[in-house]
């Protein structure tokens, strides 16, 4: 459960940070003509921010990858927590059997193409 919480998170970490700074920009819009010195705040508390939001980032994915790779060690799939685990491309990456995810060994969740399947397979 908590592992798909954050799963959703992670996802939805980029779209929220967005969408906050799409907000400060309109705050910022009208400050420019009202209140200039509100404008200014905003812009330079942005530009602040954004290393702690880029902070929080790394933070939440690391600590989905370490939960992902306690259930992939369990044989349990990180994405659908159901399907067994099974081996593919030489011994590296796990796919579920139930829902299709494909897993790194360090935990993330990787999207490969038919194509780049077949040429890892014959390398």
């Amino acid at each position: 459960m908590v592992l798909r919480i954050l799963r959703w998170t992670n996802r939805a970490y980029a779209f929220v940070a967005l969408a906050v700074y799409m907000l400060a920009f309109v705050v910022a819009f009208v400050c420019m003509f009202s209140f200039p010195v509100g404008a200014l705040i905003l812009v330079v508390l942005g530009v602040l921010s954004l290393a702690f939001v880029a902070l929080g980032r790394d933070v939440l994915q690391a600590l989905e990858r370490w939960m992902s790779r306690r259930a992939l060690s369990q044989g349990r799939c990180p994405a659908c927590t159901t399907g067994p685990m099974s081996l593919v491309l030489q011994g590296t990456i796990q796919q579920c059997r139930g829902c299709g995810a494909k897993f790194e060994p360090d935990g993330s969740e990787t999207q490969m193409l038919e194509s780049e399947e077949a040429n890892k397979v014959a390398a």
